[in-house]
């Protein structure tokens, strides 16, 4: 359980952080020539599904943003891995997810996620005076 001082440790940051130093290996090691990393690059809907798993941890599991994340993963997934035309015929399929998840909401409302709220500015701690009997700070001559 996260106390509430402490941020999630698995967040959209963290995921976005992770795939930036990912790539940035990749292409280190691809410059090298140690290794052709361009075919990895093919997996890029990992990233995006783990996207969709820090939203639906952060949000829960009836998050409308982690279940898009996760459509776009399985989309190209399909569009990688499958067979050509096999999107055309699951675009659906996605319908069919979508108002899935907008019935599951309907019967199952979810509690609001509380905003951060933008930090006043601070009051002054003293009043500051222009009279030279009330201030002890002001400089007398």
């Amino acid at each position: 359980m996260n106390t509430p001082g402490r941020p999630p440790l698995f967040s959209t940051k963290l995921v976005f952080g992770l795939t930036v130093i990912a790539v940035g290996l990749l292409l280190m090691v691809n410059s090298f020539h140690l290794y052709d990393g361009w075919h990895l690059l093919t997996w890029w809907p990992v990233v995006l599904g783990l996207f969709g798993i820090a939203h639906l941890v952060r949000d829960g599991f009836l998050s409308p943003g982690g279940h898009i994340w996760l459509g776009f993963s399985v989309a190209g997934f399909i569009q990688q891995f499958g067979p050509w035309g096999v999107l055309d015929r699951w675009w659906p399929a996605f319908l069919v997810w979508g108002g899935l998840i907008v019935t599951l909401r309907a019967i199952f409302p979810q509690p609001k996620r509380a905003r951060k709220a933008k930090a006043d500015p601070p009051s002054p701690t003293s009043i500051v005076s222009c009279d030279a009997e009330t201030d002890s700070r002001q400089v007398k001559p």
